[in-house]
């Protein structure tokens, strides 16, 4: 099994079959935007896809979700789209299964983000929750955004850039090395590269990336204090959610919210 295929699987178990407590039946496995102060991570989860929708500089009518896990951001978007208007993809048909259940009336297709299977001029909008990170590769993705959008269409990431001095422990979790960039101005350049106009990019790791790891590592010992879970679960899962948290801060340097559009037709 090749490291794309035990990436899914990771995913499919967390998202699907265990059902994280941490947000709280949501559905969401994002780290989420932490500025506003929110009271839980499914809150926190929320104001991630809601940064990014406000990134949208013209709605439209179309917008495409792109690595839509079980529904959780799609089901988020239909507060500003009808369903109708909304169209989601992934690579696991185990976690399309359960978006389909969770938001019907949406469209959702298995398919691979870095080879879209729409026709040029599709979509007024894409969103993309991060994950172009894992993609195979991130330019890939960014140039066939940049076809499937309209002209003047947006395009809104929440993404992250990982250390190159992490490199063996990145692609045990499928993060390409193509994908490495060494910074914001870097990231801005890709996308300029591709076609994108009016790039912005901001560095979110103060806001996402660090209060999502306080709370990851915390939350088992504030399971404990609110009496949810006894000394034995609180000390296991310590240990496990500690763990993640070191290893996200060791392979990620900056959580970048960035937005672009396609240049409109003259």
């Amino acid at each position: 099994m090749g490291a794309r295929e035990r990436m899914i699987g990771l995913y499919d178990q967390a998202m699907v079959t265990r059902q994280s407590r941490i947000y709280g039946g949501s559905g969401f496995f994002n780290f989420g935007y932490w500025g506003d102060q929110p009271a839980s991570q499914r809150e926190a989860s929320e104001a991630l896809v809601d940064r990014l929708t406000a990134r949208i500089a013209t709605p439209g009518r179309r917008i495409l979700d792109v690595a839509c896990g079980t529904g959780a951001s799609t089901r988020r978007l239909t507060s500003r789209y009808t369903p109708d208007m909304i169209t989601a993809i992934n690579i696991s048909e185990v976690q399309l299964a359960e978006a389909r259940r969770q938001v019907p009336g949406c469209a959702f297709l298995r398919m691979d983000a870095a080879r879209l299977g729409f026709a040029n001029d599709t979509f007024d909008a894409v969103i993309c929750v991060e994950a172009a990170f894992h993609f195979d590769t991130r330019e890939a993705f960014l140039r066939e955004a940049l076809r499937v959008l309209k002209p003047g269409g947006s395009l809104a990431v929440a993404d992250m850039l990982h250390r190159r001095i992490a490199a063996p422990l990145a692609r045990a979790f499928h993060l390409p090395a193509a994908n490495y960039e060494r910074g914001l101005a870097s990231y801005r350049r890709r996308l300029e590269a591709v076609g994108f106009e009016e790039v912005e990019a901001e560095d979110a790791t103060d806001v996402c990336l660090r209060p999502f790891l306080r709370g990851l590592a915390g939350w088992p010992a504030a399971q404990r204090a609110a009496g949810h879970i006894g000394l034995g679960k609180a000390i296991e899962r310590s240990l496990t959610h500690g763990a993640l948290a070191l290893y996200f801060a060791a392979v990620f340097k900056t959580y970048v919210l960035a937005s672009a559009r396609k240049p409109a037709l003259q």
